[in-house]
């Protein structure tokens, strides 16, 4: 890997110290690190600038300073260009972030040498089509979710999958989830783990106002439909947690696997069960 870009989150990385810590790196091993050019005027260490858009295009590694949030909001543009990513976690949970901020040399080292793997992470493809038959589409590592807004009372969401009707759930909303962004809101909606190379994705419902209403394991060639059954005007979609348009019960919105993943990038020797029982189990105690 040649063209290392770094990107920072300004709200976790305030002083920039953490993205001054990795470019002075790169700088001491005679090589250069790419940044944005607000970046590159706060900091010491010399790294190119260029625009986002070139960072995308010239890159073919990216460090993403941050969280799991920071990755997310980076996945989509790496997939589409088929970039992988690194993330350093200054964060809470960090199920993507592999690097914690004491190993940041060791891990850099590693990538230098070539000493790590690429794990591919399922994504999905959210397709809206408009009342006037304008198509929109969406990619999503962690989840794509269908919500009431800001309506106060309960929408009654119809889900098809495969062309066929499933149910019809009276619910604050519905979550679309890949396995990973299972350990995300499906979790905290009572959805399921799933092992992040799952060939599966899941439709959990939030807060159904039923007995029996459960999530949905879907098989990753499965497609699902969402549409409501209200006269609400605001519902909101969101793309990995990030409000993306509002939709009239005159929206459809078709979920299937997309064929792009996100590559990330594994330096350490971390499993999956061994992060989750750290990140949540062990938080209860």
């Amino acid at each position: 890997m040649k063209h290392i870009g770094i990107i920072p989150n300004r709200l976790k990385d305030t002083d920039l110290k953490v993205t001054e810590r990795i470019a002075t790196w790169f700088n001491k091993s005679n090589l250069s690190a790419y940044t944005t050019p607000d970046i590159a005027e706060h900091i010491q260490a010399h790294t190119i600038a260029v625009s986002e858009k070139e960072l995308y295009e010239i890159c073919d590694s990216l460090i993403v300073i941050g969280g799991d949030g920071t990755i997310l909001s980076v996945a989509e543009a790496a997939s589409i260009k088929d970039i992988p990513i690194v993330g350093v976690n200054l964060g809470r949970l960090g199920f993507l972030a592999d690097i914690e901020p004491q190993e940041i040399e060791v891990s850099l080292q590693k990538l230098l040498e070539g000493v790590y793997e690429i794990e591919e992470r399922m994504m999905l493809k959210a397709t809206i089509i408009s009342p006037e038959d304008e198509k929109y589409v969406f990619h999503a590592l962690n989840d794509i979710n269908v919500t009431r807004g800001s309506f106060a009372r309960l929408v009654e969401f119809e889900i098809r999958i495969n062309n066929e009707l499933c149910d019809v759930y009276p619910a604050d909303g519905m979550i679309v989830s890949s396995p990973t962004g299972s350990t995300a809101y499906n979790l905290s909606a009572g959805g399921p783990i799933l092992v992040p190379h799952a060939n599966t994705y899941v439709v959990t419902p939030i807060c159904p106002h039923t007995l029996y209403a459960k999530s949905i394991i879907l098989s990753d060639h499965d497609t699902i439909q969402i549409a409501t059954l209200e006269e609400a005007k605001d519902m909101a979609l969101s793309i990995d947690g990030r409000l993306k348009m509002y939709l009239t019960p005159q929206h459809v919105v078709h979920i299937e696997r997309a064929t792009q993943v996100t590559k990330l990038i594994k330096l350490s020797e971390r499993k999956f069960f061994d992060i989750l029982r750290e990140k949540i189990v062990e938080r209860r105690r």
